[in-house]
């Protein structure tokens, strides 16, 4: 999972993944992978090594808010995962198309052509890394023509319905 991450003035991106012998593989923006293991403290709390050093490390995430305290040290910031964000801002843009960020297989396609929707309506669910998305009408209208099919595989940034002001 890769999250943006911004505390102070720096921004960079975090990608976590398990290690296949335990712990987790962690990348800071382009670094190298390090392996870090750990023992979960308490409900934000963890202790955690990397390469022999013991570090206790506080973290709480509430939506994109992120407090941390790392050696006595106290840090907010913010924290977002970019899928989210991505599907946010393609599928909430208006009248038009209504495209998925990331590359997928169609699970289900829950409307027709012809079909008037209402804004916030189910369209289109995508599974993507093993979750499903599900993409919204972003405003009233009409679905104009859709794109896919239960089944097919989408790349990032495929459209996926179309949308057109509904008639009056």
């Amino acid at each position: 999972m890769i999250y943006e991450v911004t505390l102070g003035q720096r921004h960079g991106r975090v990608q976590v993944e398990r290690h296949p012998e335990g712990g987790w593989w962690i990348r800071l923006d382009d670094g190298e992978r390090m392996h870090v293991t750990g023992s979960r403290l308490g409900n934000a709390e963890w202790s955690l090594v990397q390469d022999g050093a013991l570090r206790t490390v506080a973290v709480a995430v509430q939506g994109e808010r992120l407090s941390a305290q790392l050696n006595g040290r106290g840090l907010t910031g913010e924290v977002v995962d970019p899928r989210d964000r991505a599907l946010q801002e393609l599928s909430g843009s208006g009248q038009g198309d209504v495209a998925t960020p990331m590359p997928g297989a169609v699970v289900r396609v829950q409307v027709e052509q012809g079909d008037v929707v209402r804004k916030g309506q189910v369209l289109v669910v995508v599974e993507a890394m093993k979750m499903e998305n599900e993409f919204k009408a972003p405003s009233d209208g009409r679905v104009d023509k859709i794109h896919v099919k239960a089944g097919d595989s989408v790349d990032g940034g495929a459209v996926l319905i179309t949308l057109t002001e509904p008639e009056s």
